[in-house]
């Protein structure tokens, strides 16, 4: 059994689970979505998900040598401060060994090395602090470890928009094959200019915000945030029930039209948990909001689930976050699972438009209150056809 015993989360919707729960589901009408200022395109509005500062980020990392001092490793810090009382209880006897950490992430420290290249640019010699190390993928592990203590096994994963849902199947794994007892695991993406400009150069950016299942959908809004998750085998309300993972390899891109393989992670993850598709009680889509996805994954949805199961994006309210997107969205589906959520409340499917009509139907949620929520299932599809479903679920 994996149980994810705690979650700290930050993102657009707040900085902490009470605020992020109760933007989502109590101020759902609230844009979240706000235009970056520092896109290098100053002809294009570019709306993003983006963490406000606070008072105290920038001394979070005080202390901390150059190579981890980046805003990725803020926005994890930010995460991890939220379930660190729960580390501590439950590594009191444990020793530092037996805990690992597994982050996903698609921009890491590449914030910081945009600054840096700007300024060789201007006079041919890096910065005196700059440390490449910052850039490699490890370094939001890396950095959780070393403020955790974990001596355990410890990498990033890198698979695009797939990483942190799949860091979370490789937490699992760890748990399974005894190589940890517990596991911090989860994502953080950054908002940079060079994720924001290669999905531009895609053309792939939407010209407002983004519309998920609409027939005006236009394609996403980047978004940065984190959520770290406390994983083990000590028995707690909410455990990872279920994951289904496949590599369809349809296309660099774009994703199979008819959603081959998002089907059959979603089938996977139903037999991996022992359910059908009459217990799943929500389903938090990719929901990119671009025209290829959004048909091919409600076309997916349909002949796994039918039309029974209710659904929504939730790309509207934090945008992409991209490598942190599997993880932050995982969140979503354990504070809906949580007793803060008394009246079963899903999130809403938000967008300026109607749903489309061409759309293969499936159920989308209004942001109406349902009678049982005991599992949700939440998917991630990546570039190259990289696909994750995961399932949350109430243990008892």
């Amino acid at each position: 059994m994996s149980f994810l015993n705690d979650v700290g989360i930050v993102c657009s919707l707040g900085h902490d689970k009470d605020s992020v729960f109760d933007s989502l589901i109590n101020k759902a009408d609230e844009e979240y979505l706000k235009p970056w200022s520092k896109a290098l395109d100053s002809d294009k509005v570019f709306w993003c998900g983006q963490v406000a500062e606070t008072s105290n980020m920038q001394s979070l990392l005080d202390g901390y040598e150059p190579a981890m001092q980046t805003r990725n490793n803020q926005l994890a810090m930010l995460a991890y401060q939220q379930i660190k009382p729960a580390i501590d209880m439950l590594t009191q006897d444990m020793p530092a060994t037996r805990i690992a950490v597994v982050v996903g992430t698609s921009t890491s420290g590449i914030k910081e090395g945009e600054v840096a290249r700007q300024v060789f640019c201007d006079h041919q010699q890096w910065p005196s602090d700059f440390d490449y190390a910052l850039q490699e993928m490890v370094s939001p592990a890396d950095f959780i470890a070393t403020v955790s203590g974990a001596k355990g096994p410890v990498y990033s994963i890198s698979t695009a928009c797939s990483s942190s849902a799949k860091a979370l199947a490789s937490a699992r794994a760890l748990l399974q094959s005894d190589l940890a007892d517990l596991v911090i695991c989860g994502g953080v993406d950054t908002l940079s200019h060079l994720p924001n400009n290669g999905f531009n150069a895609l053309e792939s950016i939407a010209a407002t915000l983004c519309n998920p299942l609409s027939a005006e959908r236009d394609g996403i809004n980047i978004g940065e945030g984190a959520a770290l998750f406390v994983m083990s085998r000590q028995t707690s309300p909410i455990m990872l029930r279920g994951v289904g993972e496949t590599s369809d390899a349809h296309h660099i891109s774009a994703p199979h039209p008819e959603g081959i393989g998002a089907q059959s992670a979603m089938q996977q993850a139903l037999n991996d948990a022992g359910l059908s598709g009459q217990d799943i009680d929500y389903i938090n889509l990719h929901g990119t909001a671009t025209p290829k996805n959004d048909a091919m994954e409600t076309l997916a949805v349909s002949q796994v689930f039918g039309e029974q199961v209710p659904c929504s994006s939730t790309k509207r309210f934090t945008g992409h976050t991209l490598g942190a997107a599997g993880a932050i969205e995982a969140a979503l589906l354990w504070l809906l699972l949580s007793p803060r959520n008394t009246h079963g409340a899903l999130p809403k499917n938000k967008s300026d438009f109607g749903i489309a009509p061409d759309l293969a139907r499936i159920a989308v949620s209004q942001g109406h209150s349902v009678q049982r929520l005991d599992n949700a299932l939440s998917n991630s599809f990546a570039f190259g056809g990289n696909n994750i479903s995961v399932i949350l679920g109430k243990t008892a």
